[in-house]
């Protein structure tokens, strides 16, 4: 069986998402800023599921949908740390503790995410932990949540 091109790409641009997600964030805050990127993320995961269905209809390659919705939430998720980071609670000067890794784990961490599937993650904090980086999880765990 010849292996189906995964065009991720056309699925989301996480470069123009960035650059979306910081013009809300020079133009509005608080409650305003939260619903701008909220309608902006929803609107591209919407976007790259819509994308990831046609190609699937147009190629049939089930694994490669699942690699390339397993990418658009990486970028998704990716943006939504660095927005956090940047915008919401940037620091002048991190310290060694204020460090972040975020993991996926299941289907999701082997890159082959199904559709309907949820999203299983693990947040790598330093042992001694600054309120930071509670608050980047806590920002990102509930934007994901409030997308659903």
């Amino acid at each position: 069986m010849a292996k189906v091109p995964l065009k991720l790409d056309q699925i989301i641009d996480g470069a123009d998402l960035r650059a979306e997600l910081a013009g809300y964030a020079e133009k509005s805050s608080g409650s305003e800023l939260r619903t701008s990127v909220m309608k902006a993320l929803k609107a591209r995961i919407a976007e790259g599921r819509k994308a990831a269905e046609t190609m699937l209809m147009n190629d049939g390659g089930g694994t490669a949908c699942a690699a390339r919705l397993s990418h658009l939430m990486d970028v998704i998720i990716t943006e939504v740390q660095h927005f956090a980071a940047t915008h919401i609670y940037p620091t002048q000067n991190p310290s060694s503790a204020e460090r972040l890794a975020i993991v996926a784990v299941g289907g999701y961490g082997r890159g082959t995410l199904a559709p309907g599937s949820d999203i299983d993650l693990l947040f790598l904090l330093p042992y001694k932990q600054t309120p930071w980086g509670e608050q980047i999880v806590e920002y990102v765990l509930y934007m994901l949540w409030d997308m659903g």
